[in-house]
């Protein structure tokens, strides 16, 4: 099996809103990811990725093509097929930064929410503690 490591992306914005993450190894497929200008077919950190390990595609309304069993720990090269990564199933995100393909609202985090209870997301806004998020 290849395997490659080492992806870096400009683009590829930090989603996380705290070091306290749970993740578990998956498994993403190449399947409906489209190759970029290289022709690499490369899933992006901060994904929704099913449990068939395709990426997620979201939805105006916060519909999933499929349910989502984890989010994308780190940009992955999937251009020769198959590869192990890690999906975050518990942590808090800035919702606003996940590569949804849509804009994010509060429709498509609560979606979220409720398809993977251990992710909280986070908005941008004051938390209840009185902090900033």
């Amino acid at each position: 099996m290849y395997y490659r490591t080492g992806i870096r992306k400009a683009a590829e914005k930090e989603f996380l809103a705290s070091e306290k993450v749970a993740s578990f190894t998956g498994t993403v497929v190449p399947d409906g990811i489209e190759p970029d200008s290289r022709g690499r077919k490369i899933a992006h950190k901060g994904s929704l990725v099913a449990a068939s390990g395709k990426v997620v595609a979201v939805t105006d309304a916060g519909a999933f093509s499929e349910p989502p069993a984890g989010i994308l720990m780190d940009a992955l090269d999937v251009t020769y097929g198959p590869q192990p990564a890690g999906l975050a199933v518990e942590a808090y995100v800035i919702g606003a930064r996940l590569p949804l393909g849509v804009e994010y609202t509060a429709a498509i985090g609560k979606a979220i929410q409720e398809a993977l209870p251990g992710i909280k997301c986070r908005d941008g806004g004051e938390d209840p503690d009185g902090g900033v998020a």
